[in-house]
């Protein structure tokens, strides 16, 4: 009598085909071997991306960020170029967008897009009118003041200020000169040199009639004299360009400082100014509107 096969058996007619197809008899059925981890791997990458790519492309999604994105730079270009004219405008277009998002946090048992979609635009209407305020405080609104003030020429050193108080630019008579030897430099807590010397009329006395004018700069003296900043070293050069002040929003302005160096120099060489001189940039004539496109450019670039 001959007895049956054992499947298990090296002489099963079906061993070397299991072999060759690359699986194993486990009794009653057949199961594939391992594949090399490097392909699963890949292949698991692979369908990462893919769902990644699928997510981004999910209305939803877009909404999600897209939205606060454009909410971000539409608010920081407002206020950068908008507040000075429309101040009211910035504050109330916050509020509202604001209150849109807080009600889209309201809503978000309705909707798995609201509580995200809330949040984001939360911080994009923070993050976009801090971010803007920050720009037009510090160099936006700079450009403003001089495209409003008014130019003078032929101005005299020794005019009252306040007779060109509304100025902008100023051409000097060729009589004035910046007295380069009686110039202090002010060193603030951040290390910044804030320079400072007094605008005077050739061949005036040491202390002549009280200073209306005081033409300023940054790291460009020494502690005592020695005044280089702009074009204070050239003799042809008798024009100036004023210095605003701005709102002071996150910190103190430029001339902030320079009136710490103003008052320095007084006390140092013995001097009277007017209690409200104004505060220049010494140039040539040519250069009157260089600080103007130095601000612009800034803001174009932040």
């Amino acid at each position: 009598m001959q007895r049956p096969l054992n499947p298990t058996s090296a002489y099963a007619p079906d061993a070397g085909l299991s072999a060759a197809a690359g699986t194993q008899d486990y009794g009653n059925g057949a199961l594939p071997a391992e594949q090399p981890v490097p392909a699963v791997a890949a292949r698991k990458g692979h369908s990462r991306a893919a769902q990644i790519a699928v997510i981004a492309k999910r209305p939803d999604f877009l909404v999600t960020w897209i939205a606060p994105w454009f909410v971000f730079t539409f608010l920081a270009t407002f206020y950068t170029y908008g507040f000075m004219q429309l101040p009211s405008v910035c504050v109330i277009l916050s509020v509202i967008l604001l209150s849109v998002s807080f009600a889209f946090l309201l809503l978000r048992h309705r909707s798995h897009v609201w509580l995200p979609l809330g949040v984001t635009l939360f911080v994009a209407t923070i993050a976009g009118s801090v971010v803007g305020l920050y720009i037009y405080d510090q160099v936006a609104c700079y450009p403003a003041f001089y495209a409003n003030s008014r130019p003078y020429a032929d101005v005299v050193a020794t005019q009252p200020a306040e007779a060109v108080a509304d100025a902008g630019k100023i051409i000097f008579s060729d009589e004035a000169v910046v007295d380069t030897n009686r110039s202090v430099a002010f060193v603030s807590e951040s290390g910044e040199v804030y320079c400072a010397a007094p605008v005077v009329t050739t061949g005036s006395s040491q202390h002549q009639v009280t200073i209306q004018f005081w033409a300023v700069g940054l790291s460009c003296c020494s502690a005592l004299g020695d005044f280089k900043c702009d074009d204070a070293a050239d003799a042809s050069a008798h024009a100036g360009i004023r210095v605003f002040d701005n709102s002071g929003f996150f910190s103190d302005s430029r001339k902030d400082f320079y009136r710490r160096a103003r008052l320095k120099a007084e006390a140092t060489y013995d001097l009277v100014s007017t209690t409200n001189p104004m505060y220049v940039r010494w140039v040539a004539e040519a250069d009157l509107d260089f600080l103007s496109s130095e601000y612009s450019v800034k803001a174009l670039g932040s």
